[in-house]
């Protein structure tokens, strides 16, 4: 089975590149190729954060390298004083609380008109998979091209759309795969607290990802090649 692998920086992706893999340049991406079992695995990091490098590098994966999943490790702020730093977790569903045309057509904040849904939902096959192998909570992700620190913020993003954890790709990775009918399943990894911010965040941001290529084995391990 051919599976696409993306972080959203190079501090995400160390654990997977190891002496095996072959690396390719395209355009700005960065491509490592590598077997994990019996799937062939390429793996991508966006040349910039957020959600156009996110999206764009789904594409990539789908277009030029044919991959039948999108597998994502990420690290995320927490929006609730209940987790903790380096908890992992599956997202079940994503919004993109960004997303408003409200001013024109009265349309709830991160409604998409197009896909009549404020939800996009992780595959449930593969999330399915995942948790035979590992079993981790499942939590909705608020997901925006901002990266937020401050506590009252985070509490209004877990007020208004019932989200734990909050991130800058994980709606362009969900959008992307629904638009390209690819399963996408997501692992992420708390880095900073309601009320640790930045600085909470720098310190854990590394030691969070640690633990990406070990669930990244026991998730592959469940597919058929």
């Amino acid at each position: 089975m051919k599976i696409g692998i993306l972080t959203a920086m190079e501090k995400e992706a160390t654990s997977f590149i190891g002496a095996n893999a072959c690396t390719e340049t395209v355009g700005d991406f960065t491509v490592h190729k590598f077997n994990m079992g019996t799937n062939e695995v390429y793996l991508v990091v966006p040349p910039t954060v957020g959600e156009i490098g996110a999206a764009a590098s789904v594409q990539l994966l789908v277009c030029r390298y044919d991959v039948q999943a999108i597998l994502n490790f990420g690290i995320v702020g927490a929006l609730t004083d209940e987790a903790r730093t380096e908890e992992l977790v599956y997202v079940g569903d994503v919004v993109h609380y960004e997303m408003d045309t409200s001013a024109v057509d009265n349309v709830p904040v991160g409604y998409y008109t197009s896909f009549q849904t404020d939800s996009f939902i992780c595959d449930k096959q593969l999330l399915a998979l995942a948790k035979a192998s590992l079993d981790l909570p499942v939590v909705r992700c608020a997901s925006g091209d901002k990266f937020v620190s401050d506590p009252v913020i985070k509490t209004h993003l877990h007020v208004e759309f019932n989200a734990q954890i909050c991130d800058m790709e994980s709606a362009a990775i969900a959008i992307t795969c629904r638009m390209n009918k690819i399963p996408c399943l997501m692992v992420k990894c708390v880095s900073d607290t309601l009320f640790g911010g930045a600085d909470e965040y720098w310190q854990n941001a590394q030691r969070a990802t640690k633990r990406f290529y070990e669930i990244a084995q026991a998730v592959c391990g469940g597919f058929n090649g």
